[in-house]
């Protein structure tokens, strides 16, 4: 089965120091047709450092953003500017590990998600595959209601499925008309996933790691405004 092309997408903001590192392990993903970075109107190099991480297969486009929208315009902006049927969410300060699309782009699902694993920026520049352990192949599907009881804060630190990164079906977003909600800048994954769950999309999740995602203290999800937490509390009402 040849595996469906996917489009990664980076939204950017002052991300200088880490968005070459994202772009070349999107770069070396073989699924990958095409990747995407917005620079959200940074005030240091991020989009010269982007470019420079080009590998010169044409896959990599830079866009940069007049005014600071925020990740759910930023990611927006990159829908509207690719056309690969899939679409893979990547921050600015996380990277993909090889062969992580190897599963995902072949599931035939509207959501496909993988395990994913914190670490700090200094065990970022060590971590290798055979550090993680191996999991069993398959996916295991997900409904709204499970999804939603999943994001209530437990026992296990940054063990909600709303901070999953899974690859979306460019196909039923645009049949269901769904977007990232642009008034949003906390949690805009969460109630895009919630969104698409209700109105009928398959979601599956296997136990496999193929992201790392770097804890930094001064990230928008590490740190809340008043008006974040408003939106946020506003969409889940919905």
């Amino acid at each position: 089965m040849i595996p469906t092309p996917i489009c990664v997408i980076i939204a950017a903001r002052n991300a200088a120091e880490t968005i070459g590192r994202a772009v070349a392990s999107a770069l070396q993903q073989p699924e990958v047709a095409e990747v995407l970075v917005v620079d959200d109107a940074s005030t240091d190099a991020t989009g010269a450092a982007a470019t420079a991480a080009d590998d010169g297969s044409g896959r990599l486009k830079v866009l940069r953003l007049a005014q600071n929208g925020g990740p759910s315009v930023a990611r927006n902006r990159a829908i509207a500017e690719s056309s690969a049927p899939l679409i893979a969410i990547l921050d600015a300060d996380d990277f993909l590990l090889p062969g992580r699309f190897a599963a995902l782009a072949g599931a035939r699902l509207d959501l496909a998600a993988d395990n994913m694993v914190f670490v700090s920026p200094e065990r970022a520049a060590t971590i290798r595959p055979a550090d993680l352990p191996a999991f069993p192949e398959g996916f295991r599907p997900i409904d709204a209601t499970s999804f939603v009881r999943a994001n209530i804060s437990g026992k296990v630190r940054r063990g909600e499925l709303g901070f999953l990164k899974p690859i979306l079906s460019r196909d039923f977003l645009d049949r269901h008309g769904l977007r990232y909600n642009e008034t949003m800048w906390l949690g805009e994954d969460y109630d895009l996933y919630v969104r698409m769950l209700l109105r009928g999309a398959r979601f599956g999740l296997t136990r496999q790691v193929g992201y790392v995602a770097v804890e930094r203290g001064g990230s928008l999800s590490g740190r809340h405004r008043t008006g974040d937490l408003v939106a946020l509390e506003a969409a889940c009402r919905r």
